[in-house]
């Protein structure tokens, strides 16, 4: 590869993903990556394998992003669709699933996706790339312990590598969305930026100036925080309130003459992306089979049933992400849902969905308190709050910080896609990462 060949930025997030570079005039260019017959900025982070198509003497067929979308699309909801990987990457345990003759890993999963962007970037801008600085958060998502972190690091940057990526680091991603807001300033500033991810929520404390402060940033960094909080738990309080109900929450069953109350834990799983691919399999349909057999509403089970079989969550989260975005619009929603015998459609209330979510917002609350706290720093200290990521669109979520800083120094601005721009400047700085 060329000497002059760019190191790029990656945010590799738990929903969607985007890869970026500065160009020799020093502009952020972001990969137009193909999806559904245009082209966009980002990628949703997903795999889809249709089983017919592998073979055995070749590696694993797999289409993955938009074009994974749309494969999965062509096929009716045939095949396996498989996303919020990054979500995993703290488990050890988490075993390998079987696409016809090949068993794929996490770790499998991550590097295929991480190729086929590499790949698509390549075609679109135009060159060779096998240099980037990746995006994580501060704490990986289902990680307790330093040691979590640690491995799930590794384990990233392992994947990156079996991806093309020869020369693969790692960056904060409230670091990186810092050096994003860094460009606009005009004067020096002792910074708070907030990235609210899908499956994470970061904190960093960062002093900035309007020309920089030279390579080594770490020095600017007063403090980090993040917690397991997020975009995703939102859609999840929103499908367990008005999906899971029509679903058989909360039903009972009758085994051996016992009357029994059906297992919450697939309602959980059906709620949150990245345990999507624990519902597939012989094993959970011979249990809701078993179920349904002696469910009060064996209706109810056989359209949870559905949905697994058909890969109809796919649509399912579509429809609570654009009712959760109506609701940072209005103070009502409806939400709407429909597949085959499936039919549900229900008004929500801004209300009704702090509520339903207050455990979210009190657990990202209360790491942004102790954020500030261990740094030793007090709102007042603070200059501005630079807030990206969906969930800072979120009424309630804003509400916090202007009740803690004041609305006047609250900031955003390309809030979807501030952590990659960040990453690609970060990328760019001499011996960054």
């Amino acid at each position: 590869m060329p000497a002059s060949a760019p190191r790029v930025g990656i945010d590799f997030g738990t929903s969607s993903s985007a890869l970026a570079l500065v160009d020799a005039e020093g502009r952020v260019r972001f990969a137009q990556l193909p999806t559904l017959g245009t082209l966009a900025p980002s990628w949703r982070t997903l795999l889809f394998f249709e089983p017919d198509e592998q073979e055995v003497a070749l590696p694993i067929q797999y289409a993955a992003g938009g074009e994974g979308i749309e494969a999965y699309l062509e096929c009716m909801g045939e095949g396996r669709l498989l996303q919020s990987f990054k979500t995993h990457l703290t488990t050890e345990s988490i075993g390998r699933t079987q696409v016809a003759h090949h068993a794929i890993g996490l770790d499998d999963m991550i590097a295929l996706f991480l190729q086929r962007l590499r790949e698509r970037a390549e075609q679109n801008l135009g060159v060779a790339i096998d240099a980037a600085t990746i995006g994580r958060p501060v704490h990986f998502a289902g990680g307790t312990t330093p040691e979590a972190d640690a491995l799930a690091a590794e384990r990233l940057l392992a994947a990156a590598r079996r991806a093309g990526f020869r020369d693969a680091r790692l960056e904060f991603e409230p670091v990186a969305a810092a050096h994003h807001y860094e460009r606009t300033l005009t004067r020096p500033e002792l910074a708070l930026v907030a990235d609210f991810g899908a499956g994470t929520t970061d904190f960093c404390l960062m002093r900035m100036g309007p020309t920089g402060r030279g390579n080594d940033r770490a020095r600017d960094i007063v403090g980090t925080g993040g917690v397991g909080a997020a975009g995703d738990d939102l859609d999840a309080a929103l499908i367990e309130h008005l999906v899971c109900p029509a679903l058989g929450k909360g039903d009972t069953y009758v085994e051996m003459g016992k009357e029994r109350l059906i297992p919450n834990s697939y309602y959980y799983k059906l709620a949150r992306w990245h345990h999507l691919p624990f519902l597939a399999g012989a094993r959970v349909r011979a249990e809701l089979e078993r179920l349904r057999r002696g469910a009060r509403h064996p209706e109810r089970i056989a359209k949870l049933m559905h949905i697994i079989e058909t890969n109809g969550a796919f649509h399912l989260h579509k429809s609570v992400e654009r009712t959760k975005v109506e609701l940072s619009r209005s103070r009502q929603a409806k939400f709407d849902f429909s597949d085959g015998e499936i039919d549900i459609h229900a008004a929500v209330s801004r209300r009704d969905f702090e509520r339903w979510i207050a455990p979210v917002t009190a657990s990202i609350a209360a790491c942004l308190d102790d954020t500030l706290a261990r740094a030793g720093v007090t709102p007042a200290d603070v200059d501005c709050v630079f807030m990206t990521g969906g969930t800072a669109f979120v009424p309630v979520v804003r509400a916090l910080f202007e009740a803690r800083f004041g609305a006047e120094k609250l900031r955003s601005g390309d809030e979807l896609m501030s952590i990659a721009s960040g990453l690609a400047l970060r990328a760019a700085t001499p011996d960054a990462g």
